[in-house]
């Protein structure tokens, strides 16, 4: 199944590639990226962007460390307690990345309980143990990162990783990197329809933006700050079919303080057996992907997802709210997405006298394809595709919603962050899992429709040389038939420069 999202066409985002490299230019620092994981860090950030203060998208991750440039003179008041906390945190983050041509080392342990099945944006570990060290370095043009682990009785029989590794070279205002780096497209603090960090890392070739500064044009400048993104994963061979490749794009505009746009589109093609040629991807980029629409069986191209983001706040006028949806289509209709997964939701914050500020939100997930939070849909489509059946995953895990398909699951969480930099998290989920599958259907999650309940406490805080968090919880899984799981999870890491 095929989805065509018009704005993604090849032609137009070339010459916009190929122009930004020519003319835009080139912000150095010492770690290209900030990676997706860290709760806490996000809640700064999204203070700060709400505030006025940082001008960036902060839908799309990794974030560019070279667009995070917070302002505080673009502020038409003074800045509260909480605002100044966060602005120091974030400046010393910056400070702690920027350092340039010096090799930085690192090191992380994590141990604990098996990780979590339904698996949120904080960085919490997939394994029991694991140990690894890396070493960063970034010069005016060019940056690295080496990372390696080793997992102890790993889930997917890989012991020895990479993952987090990165090479790359400014080209421009752009970073053409091989990267095996954790992705996170959408606005969803538990989870996207679309990627998410989910599942392990997979190698691809990236095109990241550096700077998110708006079009010198006058007739494109009121798109605001903009940001995109493309890239060709490399899947596992051990799939229905092996080696299948990854292509994604992602575009996020923020025209106004109060509005962020993102359209998002992934793809699965080629691998052992399959079509593979130049016109092939073109064939993924065009939507020509319906096998008896409009193109034949033995010569579809992939299973492609594609569909939009939306965050409103009225942080402009005064009120520390926010809404966002997330609509994911499995189908194409009519040249645009159809079937879609939903995904809604709302966001408070605040801060106090100290400086201590909180985010307080509530999240309403549904992977029903046409389900969209009410009523019935399509079971077993969404995720799943006939011919690349190994579905949209990577080493037995989802890379989009951690729950996978036809699942409808409600979040409610809490961030908190002292003002001595100790954070705390708060989330608690439940719903329905498979609530629509047939039994031994591809759900990698549960077999069966089955509810679930799940806890977690977690807490980071600087220790030593390093930092350390540790997070403690429930997880409850109740299938119609068979056994109820009910298990305890409990993990700590202690990581520095990592």
């Amino acid at each position: 199944m095929g989805v065509l999202f018009m704005p993604f066409r090849s032609a137009a985002i070339c010459a916009s590639v190929a122009w930004a490299c020519l003319v835009q230019p080139q912000h150095a620092n010492a770690d290209p990226w900030l990676d997706p994981g860290d709760l806490s860090l996000r809640h700064d950030l999204v203070l700060l962007a709400d505030a006025g203060i940082l001008g960036s998208p902060i839908t799309q991750w990794p974030m560019s460390w070279g667009d995070i440039n917070p302002d505080e003179s673009r502020l038409d008041r003074p800045l509260r307690a909480g605002e100044i906390a966060a602005l120091r945190r974030v400046r010393q983050r910056l400070r702690e990345a920027r350092q340039i041509d010096t090799w930085q080392p690192g090191w992380s342990v994590r141990a604990g309980t098996d990780g979590w099945i339904v698996r949120g944006f904080e960085d919490t570990p997939r394994e029991n143990l694991e140990a690894g060290g890396s070493l960063t370095w970034t010069g005016e043009r060019f940056a690295v990162r080496l990372r390696g682990q080793y997992a102890f009785d790993a889930e997917d029989d890989r012991e020895w990783r990479a993952d987090g590794s990165y090479a790359g070279i400014a080209l421009g205002n752009w970073m053409l990197a091989a990267a095996i780096t954790d992705r996170w497209w959408g606005p969803g603090w538990q989870s996207s329809g679309i990627l998410t960090n989910n599942a392990r890392p997979f190698p691809a070739i990236t095109i990241d933006r550096n700077s998110t500064e708006p079009f010198e044009s006058r007739w494109l400048r009121w798109l605001g700050h903009w940001d995109l993104v493309t890239m060709f994963g490399f899947l596992e061979s051990e799939r229905a079919v092996p080696e299948a490749q990854f292509w994604g794009m992602r575009v996020t505009v923020k025209p106004a303080r109060w509005l962020e746009v993102g359209l998002s589109r992934i793809a699965f093609w080629c691998g052992e057996d399959r079509p593979c040629s130049l016109d092939t991807f073109g064939d993924v980029l065009l939507g020509n992907d319906n096998a008896g629409d409009n193109v034949s069986a033995e010569d579809e191209p992939g299973n492609q997802l594609a569909g939009y983001d939306i965050r409103l706040t009225g942080a402009g006028i005064g009120l520390p709210f926010a809404v966002y949806v997330q609509q994911i289509g499995e189908d194409e209709q009519n040249l645009k997405p159809a079937l879609f997964i939903t995904q809604f939701g709302v966001e408070h914050w605040g801060s106090f006298a100290s400086g201590a500020t909180y985010r307080i939100y509530v999240e309403a997930a549904d992977t029903l394809c046409g389900g969209n939070l009410f009523g019935g849909g399509s079971a077993d489509v969404c995720y799943n595709h006939p011919i690349y059946s190994s579905g949209v995953r990577y080493r037995g895990r989802p890379i989009a919603n951690s729950a996978d398909n036809d699942a409808k699951l409600v979040t409610a969480g809490l961030v908190f962050n002292q003002v001595d930099d100790s954070r705390w998290t708060m989330t608690a989920t439940g719903g329905k899992l498979n609530r629509e599958g047939l039994f031994g259907n591809a759900n990698s999650v549960s077999p069966e429709r089955a509810d679930y309940l799940g806890v977690s406490l977690g807490h980071r805080r600087a220790l030593g040389l390093g930092e350390l968090q540790a997070v403690a919880g429930y997880e409850s899984i109740d299938p119609v038939s068979g056994s109820r799981s009910d298990d305890w999870r409990f993990s700590v890491q202690w990581q520095a420069g990592w």
